[in-house]
């Protein structure tokens, strides 16, 4: 089998010549092979390495097939279990079964049929596993997506009135090294909140790391590592696109040219994410058409916090007074969709270049 020599099988039996054939007949199909003589003796090995599929007689002396796939399942150990028996009956079949059994074989075990059960087993082991590590990814982004929504408003919210609190002290002539000191503080706290919310966004592969007494915590730098003799650019690029599929191609295409790509689904979101991002971000990617604002409206807002952002807007709607209207405003290029890759990386690097 192509990639069997991955999989790793367990065969728990206390007759020794059952035990020395099936290792053989799996190994010689290119299987990493284990084997137990008796169901505490798999409990154990179970408990220190992770396997695959577990091949197990039903019948054996102390702990039998039954009792070994009852305490795998209330152990909580993720393995298949295929049963073997030369006593079967219905009741022990449905027994089995209700216990969470893969499989049921007959003895004397017909070594190709075994085969091809095996292989139906880990195609059901290899699903199961891409459905709970999409789960698993799904509830991640969401997680992150709410934290980031729900942080980022009163984030913004003190980040702006530091700056207020700045320029009344600047209106009011106060000159206060103190004040001065706790503002720099309190702005810095912010940025590294900023920073942190900006790397879980960017993290599509979570990987965590064990702490001390049990407890668990993302790896936030080595996540989505750059690949060694590889370096990440400098530069950051805000996509604000309400369509998820063109959103994800154009992080693609920006990401293979190692640009760091923050990115925004609605209007509000990204004036959100300009906000606390804005003494980053070298670029903006924007929608002219957003399902909650107008896109010429965000340009304005964007201006309004930096006006020397550089900005391209993106349309594949018949706007062209907007987009004027979108460069008379302070727009450095527009993008006309559909766009291709190369389209794209030229006009970031055109515009990345351009003087402020």
């Amino acid at each position: 089998m192509e990639g069997a020599t991955t999989y790793r099988i367990l065969v728990v039996d206390d007759d020794y010549a059952s035990r020395i054939l099936l290792n053989k007949v799996l190994e010689q199909d290119g299987y990493r092979v284990t084997t137990a003589s008796d169901g505490s003796e798999a409990l154990e090995l179970l408990r220190r390495e992770t396997y695959d599929v577990v091949i197990s007689d039903l019948i054996m002396e102390h702990v039998g097939g039954l009792e070994l796939l009852k305490q795998i399942k209330e152990g909580g150990i993720e393995v298949a279990v295929i049963l073997l028996t030369g006593h079967a009956s219905i009741e022990t079949a449905i027994e089995a079964v209700r216990l969470g059994a893969s499989d049921y074989l007959m003895k004397p075990v017909n070594t190709e049929e075994l085969k091809v059960r095996l292989r139906k087993t880990i195609e059901r082991v290899e699903l199961e596993r891409r459905l709970k590590e999409a789960e698993r990814q799904l509830t991640y982004q969401a997680t992150i997506a709410t934290a980031n929504h729900e942080i980022n408003q009163p984030l913004t919210v003190i980040i702006s009135a530091i700056e207020m609190i700045r320029m009344e002290l600047r209106r009011l002539g106060v000159d206060n090294k103190k004040i001065d000191t706790y503002l720099d503080l309190m702005t810095k706290s912010s940025q590294r909140i900023a920073a942190i919310l900006r790397k879980l966004r960017e993290i599509t592969s979570p990987r965590i790391q064990e702490l001390h007494l049990g407890m668990r915590m993302l790896e936030l730098d080595a996540s989505d590592a750059v690949p060694e003799g590889k370096h990440r650019n400098e530069q950051f690029i805000l996509v604000i696109e309400d369509e998820e599929n063109l959103r994800k191609i154009i992080r693609s295409v920006l990401e293979s040219e190692q640009y760091n790509v923050i990115s925004a689904e609605t209007a509000r979101e990204g004036i959100d994410l300009f906000r606390v991002d804005r003494n980053i971000i070298d670029l903006v990617i924007l929608d002219v058409n957003l399902p909650d604002a107008d896109g010429l409206m965000v340009l304005e807002e964007i201006l309004k916090i930096d006006p020397r952002q550089k900005v391209v807007l993106t349309s594949g709607f018949d706007v062209e007074q907007a987009v004027q209207r979108g460069l008379q405003m302070g727009a450095r290029g527009f993008l006309r969709k559909p766009f291709n890759a190369q389209e794209l990386l030229e006009t970031v690097r055109n515009i990345t270049t351009m003087p402020d």
